[in-house]
């Protein structure tokens, strides 16, 4: 049964104390409320119990009854007195059962509810259960209100406000019940409170639909969220109210012009943060109100002017604090890998056009998507079905088929979308030849906006977790979730694991490394985003740590991980770009690009940069633009100033500024902070590292079977070559660089020799596929190969173009290599999820003699990587640094 409305019903509240039965256990439990929260098995989905006895007050004889509730999860059924009074499934949107032939009005009444939860009966993937269960658990319960309401005969449901901002018309509809006759009235409060117009009519039939206009209009805006109100009155003969019901909503209209976006008719960038629902305490997506408020007021404080709900609903208070807040919603409907049976096609149209009638007022919410990353099983008949709900239930939004895109999951190759939404969760070199890949420029121009990406994961140090929670560890960090049992998420095992890889760092020491690292991670990639035409938004991964992932603005404890005024710098309407120019190279008869590193330089040589300006919001007025280069003590190096023509809102980022840097000559590398400010209301700033003009030791030689060794550029041309590794008679005479383990060079390393071996993919060294940047730690160690090279504890954007998907397997070098002695780490990765421990580059001391074994792509060559050695200054050190290791007195 339709759930009805009406401010002037008599209600009798059922939240608090209930009793509750579940597997055997059996206790009191709170509502609203999940079982989980409350000590009740977790992994068992029924049947749950509930059971309470309230007294119905005799004044509602006569009366029409409902039983109504907010929110069940997920299968419902119910008994008043022994009488079944319904059943319901879905876990998302209200719903109410009629209990008048049921209830006892001046009696004790017992209601009996049976609850399961998605598991088995009701099977996780056809539950529209979203992407909850796999954060952590499907949870289950009464986990929103319930009540009892008494109607003295009418009754109004499925309310509809659909507002125009461009017209100022509101468009209100309804459903009545038991008023025909009546006399209906429609009014609209401005945000002051202020009558501004209104709409009186009789009621024929079983259905209201009134059409207003408001002029002048205040249009709802994240900085001015404007709220109106809308009021429906019955009234009956004598002019007495019978039924009334009021909902706020505001004009706002989120719209597409070719690939600009526009809010109220104004550019907007829009900048997300995805949150699962993940709440630990209460295991469900039901915030109270100051937590909701927090949230918003740190998300905002980092930039951020949206928030993304990834494949759930929350609870109405998080709507009605964002409208009030003026924070923007992207509200992602919760179908993810979905089962699809006759159930759920049945079950996702009704259940979406229930959470559509509880949400669609709200100003709040600008974007909606169907699902997320859907692949072959969804076809097109039911994302047409699940579209055309949408569309006809709401106004002034943007919508997405299929965050992520049909053809990126095996989907569909159309869309129903109005923008493209792409998930690209990728290392650093790959994200622009992913974005030229996917654009496509015979296809009508629409905005970008990604959906979810730029993940970067961090360390959790369970000492600092568990001292939180009185010296234990939370279940939900040491249970393993049955839905990844077989896969590659191994929270649960951290604590095992890295105990037994007994590494030199501290859990603070692994967490604050790698939160450098992961924000220069998010920078980088927000800041390619903002350099591209056509951008419209984006949504980065995520909000809060979870059992599923780290890769979050905010811990498990829920602090910030990052400095908020940091985090503006690249994340807001208007922000600064560093670029540079373009170059091609004539390479075997055509022409190829030449990628240049941005941010590592030879010293001595002319530095060219570029300054682009991408804005959306308020227009800036011109000004000064003012430079400056800053030594590691914070020393200005050079400075410089140019005028800022000023800048206009919109989708096209815009060259401002050129200079050119004069790096001096340097005996070492030094690592130093390129600034840039306009009129002090813009700022960002840039890491350089800068590297002495180095000459190649004499006495190499190159061993290349292979010929894979052609990106050495000058130093292979100043190598001599030679066919087999001959015993060496003065073992410090010369250092072998090859590409290939072969036993010819097993033997020459045993006898004394010093070899480097630089090993691209699988290799003869045990190596595994692996990505640098994401979903790791990497560890610098003290050696005299980082000794000279510029680095601040943890791997920075020196390391852009060295980034090798591929990292050495050292724990099983001794079933290949039986005479190693010792093995000394220099840069290692370390598996943010999984805790385990590969290499990047290692010190090897073989028999008698040294190798030095990297998977480091020092000439570059991947994604838009730079191409040969000569290209990468940041290799040509490091290279030349390990020659320098192992034959010292080479060194120049």
């Amino acid at each position: 049964m339709n759930l009805w409305h009406n401010d002037l019903k008599t209600v009798l509240p059922l939240d608090g104390e209930w009793e509750f039965s579940l597997d055997g256990q059996q206790g009191m439990i709170q509502v609203p409320g999940t079982w989980e929260a409350q000590g009740y098995p977790r992994r068992v989905d029924g049947p749950a119990v509930y059971e309470r006895r309230v007294n119905i007050p005799a004044a509602w004889q006569g009366q029409q009854v409902q039983l109504q509730f907010d929110a069940v999860s997920y299968h419902i059924e119910a008994e008043v007195n022994g009488m079944s009074v319904g059943s319901h499934r879905g876990m998302w949107a209200p719903f109410a059962f009629d209990v008048t032939a049921a209830a006892h009005p001046g009696e004790e009444n017992l209601i009996r509810l049976t609850v399961y939860k998605p598991g088995d009966a009701f099977p996780v993937r056809e539950a529209l259960a979203g992407f909850l269960p796999d954060v952590c658990l499907p949870f289950g319960g009464l986990w929103q209100s319930t009540r009892l309401v008494a109607f003295q005969g009418v009754g109004i449901s499925d309310l509809s406000l659909l507002a125009d901002a461009a017209t100022g018309t509101i468009n209100i509809g309804a459903a009545l019940h038991h008023a025909a006759g009546l006399t209906a009235v429609a009014r609209i409060y401005a945000p002051d409170g202020r009558e501004v117009t209104n709409w009186r009519g009789t009621v024929e039939g079983d259905a209201l639909s009134a059409h207003l206009q408001v002029v002048p209009v205040q249009r709802w805006s994240p900085g001015q969220p404007a709220l109106y109100t809308a009021e429906i009155v019955l009234y009956d003969a004598t002019e007495r109210p019978v039924a009334r019901v009021e909902r706020s909503f505001g004009f706002r209209t989120l719209a597409r012009l070719g690939e600009q976006l526009l809010l109220n008719d104004r550019p907007v960038f829009l900048r997300g943060v995805l949150n699962w629902g993940w709440y630990p305490e209460i295991l469900c997506p039901a915030p109270d109100a100051a937590t909701i408020r927090d949230e918003f007021r740190r998300v905002r404080a980092a930039g951020y002017n949206m928030v993304k709900l990834c494949l759930y609903v929350p609870s109405p208070l998080y709507f009605e604090i964002a409208d009030e807040e003026g924070i923007l919603l992207w509200l992602e409907l919760p179908l993810w890998l979905p089962q699809v049976t006759p159930q759920l096609r049945a079950q996702a149209p009704r259940e979406y056009a229930a959470i559509l009638a509880a949400v669609q007022q709200h100003p709040s919410i600008v974007i909606y998507s169907l699902g997320c990353e859907l692949g072959a099983a969804v076809d097109a008949d039911l994302l047409g079905e699940l579209n055309a709900v949408l569309r006809s239930k709401t106004s002034g939004v943007l919508v997405c088929d299929n965050s992520g895109s049909g053809e990126a999951y095996g989907g569909l190759a159309f869309d129903y979308a109005d923008f493209n939404d792409y998930h690209f969760y990728c290392d650093l070199h790959y994200f622009n030849p992913l974005l030229d890949h996917f654009r496509r420029d015979w296809r009508p121009a629409r905005p970008w906006i990604f959906g979810e990406f730029c993940d970067a994961d961090d360390y959790r140090d369970l000492d600092e977790i568990a001292a939180a929670y009185e010296g234990v560890l939370p279940w939900w960090l040491v249970e393993q979730n049955p839905i990844h049992a077989l896969s590659a998420i191994g929270y649960s095992q951290q604590a095992k694991r890295m105990a037994a890889l007994d590494l030199p760092f501290s859990g603070q020491d692994l967490q604050r490394i790698s939160r450098q690292q992961s924000l220069m991670v998010r920078k980088t990639i927000l800041e390619k985003v903002r350099a591209k035409a056509g951008m419209g938004g984006y949504v980065v991964t995520g909000l809060r740590d979870t059992p599923l992932a780290t890769s979050s603005m905010f811990d498990d404890l829920g602090r910030a991980k990052y400095p908020a005024e940091i985090f503006r710098d690249f994340n807001a309407d208007a922000v600064l770009i560093l670029e540079q120019g373009r170059r091609r190279v004539w390479q075997h008869g055509g022409d190829r690009p030449a990628p240049t590193d941005r941010l590592t330089h030879v010293a001595g040589t002319t530095a060219d940069f570029r300054v682009v300006l991408a804005s959306a919001g308020e227009d800036m007025p011109a000004g000064v633009l003012q430079w400056q280069l800053v030594d590691a003590h914070g020393q200005c190096i050079q400075q410089g100033a140019c005028a800022f023509p000023g800048g206009t809102a919109g989708s096209t980022p815009r060259e401002i500024a050129s200079f050119q840097v004069h790096l001096p000559a340097l005996d070492t590398a030094q690592q130093w902070m390129l600034r840039a400010e306009v009129s002090g209301q813009l700022r960002n700033q840039w890491p350089l590292w800068v590297y002495p003009n180095l000459r190649w030791p004499e006495g190499l030689a190159l061993y290349d079977p292979t010929g894979s060794l052609g990106y050495l550029d000058d130093l292979a041309q100043a190598a001599g070559r030679i066919n087999t590794p001959a015993k060496p008679d003065r073992p410090d005479h010369h250092i072998l660089l090859t590409s290939v383990f072969t036993p010819e060079l097993y033997d020459y390393i045993k006898q004394g020799g010093r070899a480097i071996l630089l090993q691209a993919g699988a290799g003869s060294f045990p190596a595994r596929p692996c990505p640098f940047w994401r979903e790791a730690v990497k560890l610098l160690y003290t050696h005299p190969v980082l000794a000279g090279f510029p680095h601040q504890g943890y791997v920075d954007l020196q390391f852009y173009h060295l980034a090798s998907d591929y990292a050495l397997d050292l724990y099983e070098i001794e079933a290949v290599l039986p005479d190693v002695t010792q093995v000394r780490p220099i840069i290692r990765r370390l598996d943010a999820r999984q805790f385990t421990l590969l290499d990047y580059l290692a010190e090897l001391h073989i028999g008698a003699g040294t190798l030095l074994a990297s998977t480091l792509r020092f000439g570059g060559g991947m994604g838009d990587q730079v191409n040969g050695l000569q290209a990468n200054p940041a290799g040509r050190h490091l290279l030349h640094a390990m020659l320098s290791a192992l034959l010292p007195e080479a060194a120049s």
